[in-house]
């Protein structure tokens, strides 16, 4: 019998983050590897602004720099609008006393990268990251939609299974992950008493995020399921225990890219801005926005 693929790309991938990484893929528009002086001076404001919002400001400051040039690099491969990323008083709420403090970090970060973007083949690449990965970051090629990223491989980064919220363990009643998925199964005639066996984990990649879940006939990305779920990760398993539906997750995001926890171990035990991006981003080059 023939199978009936929806993959839903296009809708995945725009639910690859979590609410605090909201500027990993910012679709269209053309790459921009250029600025004047005056859009030079509201880009770097720009940067403040989300690097603040996207990355805990107690981190090393070496990983804040490395972040910096990815809020840099990803605002001007799209020219993304000025209301991103956090005003004056969400820092505020945020930091309470240590407002002061985290502002001047956050600004060193951004003044010590000035104008400094990742570039592959000479044109500004999208730069993925998230929180943790599931111990080592995802190769893109793997991934139904970002295939054609090849700066985005794997590599090792065990020291994430340490970062806060690396592993949950949730539980859902049958007929609630039933209705929750069914707008991705329109074909299928859900059996709600039958979940999860009837789920099936059709494919994972090699760091064991999900990349396609099949129900009957209809298959679909993994992302989807994820964002159907609101679960923190695409590394996800079902089960069942007494009655209802055991969910495990590991990573936080959606594990392409620079992982930030696992940079900022890596800057605690002394590695520079530069060789972070170099290890999360393989053959870029970091360059002066022209």
């Amino acid at each position: 019998m023939r199978e009936k693929v929806k993959l839903y790309v296009s809708a995945a991938i725009l639910i690859l983050f979590i609410p605090w990484l909201l500027t990993v893929y910012l679709w269209g528009g053309g790459s921009r590897f250029s600025a004047s002086s005056g859009e030079d001076e509201q880009l770097e404001e720009q940067v403040v602004r989300v690097l603040a919002a996207e990355i805990p400001a107690d981190y090393d400051l070496e990983c804040l720099k490395a972040q910096a040039v990815i809020v840099r690099t990803n605002l001007s491969r799209e020219g993304e609008d000025a209301e991103k990323g956090w005003d004056e008083a969400a820092m505020r709420e945020a930091w309470g006393e240590a407002y002061e403090k985290n502002l001047d970090k956050i600004q060193t970060a951004v003044s010590e990268t000035e104008g400094l973007v990742l570039t592959y083949e000479g044109e500004l690449i999208l730069a993925a990251y998230h929180r943790a990965s599931n111990e080592k970051t995802r190769n893109a090629e793997e991934v139904p939609g970002q295939e054609a990223y090849t700066w985005l491989q794997s590599v090792p980064c065990q020291e994430d299974i340490l970062a806060e919220g690396f592993l949950y363990v949730g539980y859902m009643e049958k007929e609630e992950l039933a209705a929750a998925l069914a707008e991705l199964f329109p074909d299928e005639e859900m059996n709600a008493e039958d979940l999860p066996g009837t789920l099936r984990i059709a494919e994972r990649d090699s760091a064991d995020y999900v990349t396609q879940v099949q129900y009957g006939e209809t298959i679909v990305n993994g992302e989807a399921v994820r964002s159907a779920l609101e679960l923190q990760s695409s590394c996800f398993y079902f089960s069942e225990l007494e009655g209802k539906i055991r969910i495990v997750t590991k990573g936080i995001g959606h594990g392409l890219g620079f992982s930030q926890y696992g940079a900022e171990r890596m800057a605690e035990q002394g590695a520079v801005y530069t060789e972070l991006l170099s290890y999360f981003y393989q053959g870029v080059k970091i360059e002066k926005l022209q």
